[in-house]
């Protein structure tokens, strides 16, 4: 009895240093072999394309609802949206307008895609990072304005990316002047194809 009580003490419990370190190879090769390629650029790019459009969409429905204009500028330097409440609808900003800064999302900014033979969604060539025939300038920066039936002063387009040097990484935001309507597209490689919301 008593080897045999000897032998259970003496087995070991537990597992060494060298044991481990060979589990937690083999987990990490399974484990690039089994996962995908995550590009997490794309998801940044795709995550920059619809706060640009959500903002324009909320710029929208709030002219809608509170019947009051509702004027959206676009700030370069910083990469941002102005946002302002137009309350008596004269299309300048007043001390009792409501004024809002909305930042872009991380590493994302207004550029104007730079491929050679670069064309929008609409296939023409863009001219800047947006554009819209009637685009005005209100305190020093390039707006669109949304009216209170929800159109807005002008068709416009606007592009935003995280890496201005790769072209797969462009989003295009398309909006109608009739309708105030505003769709997301995003560059393949070979073309614009139309993002869901």
């Amino acid at each position: 009895m008593n080897t045999i009580a000897g032998r259970i003490k003496g087995k070991r419990r537990g597992l060494t240093l060298i044991e481990m370190v060979m589990v937690v190879v083999i987990i990490g090769i399974m484990a690039k072999i089994t996962l995908p390629n995550f590009n997490i650029n794309r998801y940044r790019a795709d995550g920059a394309g619809r706060l640009a459009r959500v903002i324009l969409q909320e710029a929208q429905r709030n002219a809608i609802t509170r019947q009051s204009n509702v004027i959206v500028s676009f700030d370069v330097s910083y990469n941002r949206f102005r946002v302002v409440q137009d309350y008596n609808n004269n299309d300048t900003i007043n001390t009792t307008d409501l004024v809002q800064w909305r930042n872009m999302g991380e590493g994302a900014v207004f550029a104007k895609p730079a491929w050679t033979g670069a064309v929008g969604a609409d296939s023409t060539t863009p001219t800047a990072a947006f554009a819209g025939a009637q685009l005005v300038t209100v305190s020093g920066l390039p707006t669109i304005i949304f009216r209170r039936d929800g159109s807005a002063s002008t068709n416009f387009y606007l592009f935003v990316t995280t890496r201005a040097n790769v072209s797969t990484e462009y989003r295009e935001i398309m909006c109608v002047a009739s309708t105030g309507r505003c769709d997301l597209y995003k560059y393949n490689g070979k073309g614009w194809v139309r993002m869901t919301s």
